[in-house]
């Protein structure tokens, strides 16, 4: 299984021998990052309506989850839990297992909705991939308060300051800093892993951040 980030809260997940993958939330257009223009069987979006402007026609075809419930594609398991409701939009985060590693997404989480419900339904992750940008997604202090709430095996960071961006965000340095967890893999265009090596990652969290694509 191999995770590639393309700034935001956009992602590739895809399974070994690239025989499903998952595309998660596109960059908006006020972000200044590019749209991928990979393909991907599945797109998880964290909000219920979708903006036309950046799904294409050849995305149309795509399997769309923006909404809670458990879906079952290829032998691989997505469950959504929603967030919050305001004014009819639907906000969720997911849990991912694929090749029996179960990811966590928390996609745009803000602080206050940090609930311990939501605690409940990551207790299992063996990957958090988790914001940490500050304003409409989770400080940099409630991020590392969720790490160690969850004690996931592995961090990736998302929703932080890259040179492309145009919206505002912290620095993933200040989160290291802040978190003091060991940091083991450091700007990776693709991490990949496999279930079998989580068991020798030992107990304690590790981080590992991603170059955007």
């Amino acid at each position: 299984m191999s995770i590639e980030w393309f700034g935001e809260g956009c992602f590739k997940i895809t399974e070994t021998g690239n025989h499903f993958s998952i595309l998660t939330e596109l960059p908006s257009k006020e972000s200044g990052l590019s749209i991928p223009r990979h393909k991907a069987d599945v797109f998880l979006s964290v909000f219920s309506k979708l903006s036309d402007s950046l799904f294409n026609e050849e995305k149309k075809d795509w399997f769309i989850i923006k909404n809670a419930g458990e879906y079952e594609l290829k032998g691989n398991f997505i469950y959504g839990m929603v967030l919050n409701i305001e004014k009819e939009l639907v906000k969720s985060l997911y849990k991912i297992r694929i090749e029996n590693i179960k990811i966590g997404y928390l996609g745009k989480i803000k602080d206050k909705e940090m609930t311990p419900e939501v605690g409940n339904f990551l207790a299992d992750i063996d990957i958090m991939i988790l914001p940490i940008g500050g304003d409409d997604v989770l400080s940099i202090e409630k991020a590392v308060e969720t790490i160690k709430q969850i004690e996931p095996k592995i961090v990736i960071p998302m929703y932080y300051k890259i040179p492309q961006l145009k919206i505002k965000r912290n620095e993933v340095e200040t989160f290291l800093k802040k978190a003091e967890i060991k940091l083991v893999e450091q700007n990776l265009e693709k991490f990949s892993v496999k279930s079998k090596d989580l068991e020798n990652w030992g107990e304690e969290t590790k981080i590992i951040t991603l170059t955007s694509l």
